[in-house]
């Protein structure tokens, strides 16, 4: 009872205190963590921010609560000072004014909001003793601090209200065309997570001047009115009141720097031309200091493979665990989904295909884009299934392949040669494209085209009739399943053991297409291109999935996935876009 009761007056006589200086430390931790999740995909990440994110402002708004009750109190009447800054944390900071899409659509809400606490600290203020008949060295700073904390509360909402985006033009080649499509994927992201759309303009540089300006001289008159000594506050109010005024302008320092040196003013000050050439000059030189990629995304891609989640499943006690206690899908999502940087190779990879669908039409289906490359390469037969069906079937056919290829590999042992390279670079992206596809249907379902699902993909226990216990085991039994299938040894029957389940379509489809690509390489023993042409034709049926999927993704969905390092099939989207863009708009 003792500590409880001494927790109990630590928090009555100190609570106020604490929350404030909690909610300025929340603003601290997002004006370091925000910025970080346009670069880096990281879950523990992203918990940070939207816990910090979501705290913001119920710690705001629950002390701005207790502040008009407080702050009659004669020995804490410097809390009624606070309430001005409790304003400027809901205002947040400039790089992040919405932690997921949906966050823009509650700009209402917001504003309502807006209007209940300003009333609420103007309420706090009129109550503090001071402003009636104390010191005017603090009832001009606190003055000064509401109207900074109005401004920029309403920048706030201002900034969810209006998201927009303009267009760039100039000419490009395709080796820039990549690069700008980085740069483009940060700029959205600043429009629809931060307040660049506002800031930007005449209100929000008067702003950020004005703010800098009023918060400078509220320390300097609160430092006046300190060494008066007229009346003897609480040393303990004293110091957050410092810890409040020094953190606000190191904030508003803060943000004059982001705003001078940001994309957006670079940009403005080249086009202004040779008025302001040296500015630009100085600007652009600081700038190269920090690396461009670290500016842009995270330039990784998830990776998820069945074949290696088949065999973890199977001897894996956590996932035995799980599968026991009905989470075995969320947990196979958390111990076998990875990450990989987006390699050069794939990027040049992507311009090129980019290029090459430039004469697709929208309408035209995936199936047929598909059955087009592989009747190029010499095979034949149907592959008209949906998007999820493609994928799966790919995914375990491409796998099929390469395993096979790697024990090629492996007996050959040939020395290093500039096609041996080309072939390893080949194999390498067909892998991490393969996996990447599968991550968006496992993990990002709703990237995918309508009507998206996964349903495939969870029914996956046909597999567990295979002998196997690793994932090159299962690569060779679905192997072997597929020869039989294609040359009529066994048939397609509900007493055949793994295809009597109604879900083995997609497996035994992945079997026949593997043993297919193996066979197509067969069929050239002798010629030195032939694993390079398959690897080929695999790569380019991936980029058309990958092409096909971003395009048909809906706007929401690309933008959403902005908050969290962005994607590769968002970048896949805007390629298309400006690949099929029209000759006046200046890209080649």
């Amino acid at each position: 009872m003792a500590g409880a009761e001494a927790v109990l007056h630590v928090w009555k006589e100190w609570g106020i205190q604490l929350l404030i200086l909690l909610s300025f430390t929340i603003q601290v931790v997002l004006l370091i963590l925000a910025d970080l999740r346009r670069s880096i995909d990281s879950g523990v990440l992203r918990a940070c921010v939207w816990s910090a994110y979501l705290l913001a402002d119920s710690t705001a708004i629950y002390v701005l609560g207790h502040l008009s009750v407080t702050s009659r109190s004669p020995e804490h009447e410097l809390m009624g000072f606070w309430a001005p800054f409790l304003l400027l944390h809901l205002g947040g900071q400039d790089n992040i004014t919405a932690y997921a899409i949906e966050d823009n659509r509650l700009w209402l809400r917001h504003l309502q909001t807006l209007a209940v606490q300003v009333a609420a600290a103007a309420y706090a203020l009129y109550e503090s003793p001071f402003l009636g008949s104390g010191s005017s060295l603090l009832r001009a700073a606190s003055v000064l601090m509401f109207g900074v904390g109005v401004a920029k509360y309403g920048e706030r909402v201002w900034a969810l209200k209006a998201p927009s985006t303009e267009g760039l033009q100039t000419d490009l080649t395709d080796e820039e065309v990549f690069k700008v499509v980085e740069m483009q994927l940060s700029l959205m992201h600043d429009v629809f997570y931060t307040k660049i759309g506002v800031i930007h303009g005449w209100y929000g540089f008067c702003i950020r001047i004005i703010s800098l300006l009023a918060t400078t001289i509220a320390l300097v008159l609160f430092h006046i009115f300190g060494d008066q000594k007229e009346v003897v506050y609480s040393k303990l109010d004293v110091a957050v009141t410092y810890v409040l005024l020094i953190g606000a302008l190191v904030m508003e320092l803060t943000s004059i720097f982001r705003f001078v040196f940001s994309s957006w003013t670079c940009a403005l000050l080249i086009t202004c031309g040779t008025r302001w050439h040296l500015p630009a000059r100085a600007v652009l030189s600081l700038r190269r200091l920090v690396p461009w990629k670290a500016r842009y995304w995270s330039g990784s891609m998830g990776q998820h493979n069945m074949l290696q989640l088949c065999a973890r499943s199977r001897t894996s006690r956590g996932s035995k665990v799980a599968r026991w206690i009905g989470a075995e899908d969320p947990w196979n999502m958390l111990v076998c989904s990875w990450s990989v940087p987006v390699s050069e190779f794939i990027e040049q990879l992507m311009v090129k295909q980019a290029g090459k669908n430039s004469h697709w039409r929208v309408e035209h289906p995936l199936a047929a884009r598909i059955q087009e490359l592989v009747n190029k390469g010499g095979m034949y037969g149907d592959l008209d299934w949906t998007v999820e069906e493609s994928i799966l079937v790919w995914h375990i056919a491409t796998d099929i392949y390469l395993y096979w290829c790697r024990e090629n590999e492996q007996e050959k042992a040939t020395g290093e040669t500039e096609q041996t390279r080309r072939r390893a670079d080949l194999a390498k992206a067909a892998e991490a494209l393969s996996n990447y596809m599968l991550f968006l249907l496992a993990s990002r379902p709703y990237m995918l085209p309508p009507p998206n699902g996964r349903n495939a993909y969870v029914q996956k226990d046909h597999l567990d009739s295979l002998e196997y216990s690793s994932a090159q085991d299962l690569a060779k039994s679905l192997q072997r399943l597929g020869s039989e299938l294609n040359t009529g040894t066994i048939e397609l029957t509900s007493t055949t053991p793994v295809i009597g389940r109604r879900d083995s379509a997609t497996s035994m489809k992945g079997a026949q297409l593997g043993e297919k690509l193996i066979g197509q390489d067969l069929q050239v023993v002798g010629s030195s291109s032939g694993e390079s042409d398959t690897l080929e034709l695999i790569v380019e049926v991936w980029l058309e999935m990958l092409f096909y999927v971003g395009y048909r993704c809906s706007a929401h969905s690309h933008s959403k996935q902005l908050s969290s390092g962005g994607e590769l099939v968002t970048i896949a989207a805007l390629l298309c876009k400006y690949i099929r863009a029209p000759p006046e708009l200046g890209f080649k």
